[in-house]
């Protein structure tokens, strides 16, 4: 985090705190819809069904916002749990102070055993390696060690197949010091294949059912990352874990009229030199631009160091004085050229938006991602890990 009168530093990634707790409050209203009402846990619970907890996504800096400012926000809103990647971003949090439960979703080696219960860490477990080792220093310890599961549904990635799951978990209560608070899979094609989602939603259904039949019913169910939260109604979870629209991004577009969110990231610069360019000149390396008319460009400090993809070369554009201005020439390592040619009187030291909006014009990480041919976490990940923050 800078202060805002830090004049040397030319471009920066923007925060917007009020953003994420508007973010979170409608994700809470959403989550509503996916009220939980488990047909074979009817007459086991003791209070009346309630609407899903949040599992708080904040892996990989919170997505390029800043973990700490971010999670220490999110627990004041009241969120649940936090969901990070591995240890160290459990540790991390830790430092800051966060009390709340901490899931892990990457599983990790049996010699990480001491390292996780020594940080109260709630590990994924997907091998009896890890769940021994666990169990074992929990042991001398004396203490219980809460753990979820990971489930493959059709992920292909981490977790036990879920033909095999109802075995495996029936391994896992022979170890006396874990105890099994969740169940989970992950959806690879929520966004583009919803047969193939809701049959996984069904596989993990079927599995719980067992369970519980079987007389072990694990308190939390979870799927729903933000594509399945927004996307899919279903009542086999009780559990959400939302992550990009946290952030006030969008799985899919379809999904603007769902849910109102704001996003928390802009990025802005200023222009640091201009030039007027001549009809028939070309534009920076490669020269894979010439001017067809006498122009004028701008260079703005940012590049493919900061983040600023080259593919975004001759296709991107940036907001100055209101104005679209186009990317021109390829995308150096710290600089680009933009054409300002329509923009009124530019001068150096102009306001510069890369990620974001000025007057009537914005430019989203949609639309970013469209011309890298990637997705929007990968444009705010990137952003945001590499550009000094201000935090609004």
């Amino acid at each position: 985090m800078i202060k805002k009168n830090n004049d040397a530093v030319l471009t920066w990634a923007e925060i917007d705190l009020k953003a994420i707790k508007h973010n979170i409050k409608e994700l809470k209203k959403l989550a509503v819809a996916n009220k939980f009402i488990f047909p074979s846990r009817k007459g086991i619970q003791k209070t009346k069904p309630k609407p899903p907890e949040i599992l708080a996504v904040i892996k990989a800096d919170a997505y390029g916002h800043g973990v700490e400012q971010i999670a220490l926000l999110l627990e004041k809103e009241g969120v649940n749990f936090f969901g990070v990647s591995d240890i160290n971003e459990g540790i991390t949090l830790r430092k800051l102070g966060i009390e709340k439960p901490i899931l892990l979703f990457e599983t990790t080696l049996a010699s990480c055993a001491k390292k996780l219960i020594d940080n109260n860490l709630m590990p994924t477990v997907c091998t009896l390696e890890l769940a021994k080792a666990l169990n074992e220093y929990a042991n001398k310890k004396r203490k219980i060690v809460d753990i979820h599961v990971k489930v493959d549904t059709g992920m292909g990635r981490l977790g036990v197949w879920h033909k095999e799951a109802f075995d495996f978990i029936g391994e896992l209560m022979k170890l006396n010091r874990l105890r099994i608070m969740g169940i989970f899979t992950h959806f690879p094609a929520a966004d583009t294949d919803q047969k193939f989602t809701k049959d996984q939603i069904e596989c993990l259904y079927d599995l719980v059912v067992r369970l519980d039949k079987g007389g072990l019913i694990i308190p939390y169910i979870h799927a729903a990352n933000s594509m399945g939260l927004a996307g899919y109604k279903t009542h086999v979870l009780n559990l959400v874990r939302p992550g990009l629209m946290l952030y006030g991004l969008f799985p899919d577009n379809s999904f603007k009229d769902k849910i109102d969110l704001k996003p928390a990231m802009s990025i802005r610069s200023q222009v640091i030199f201009l030039k007027d360019i001549e009809k028939g000149r070309s534009i920076s390396y490669g020269r894979t631009f010439f001017s067809k008319s006498d122009m004028t460009v701008a260079v703005i400090p940012i590049g493919y160091n900061d983040g600023y993809f080259r593919l975004f070369s001759n296709q991107a554009s940036v907001l100055i004085g209101g104005k679209r201005c186009k990317v021109i020439g390829r995308v150096t390592m710290d600089q680009i050229i933009v054409d300002v040619s329509s923009v009124k009187g530019p001068k150096i030291g102009m306001p510069v938006v890369i990620l974001g909006k000025q007057g009537e014009e914005t430019i989203t990480a949609e639309e970013l991602a469209e011309y890298a041919k990637t997705i929007n976490y990968e444009i705010v990940c990137n952003l945001g890990n590499r550009l000094v923050r201000k935090i609004l």
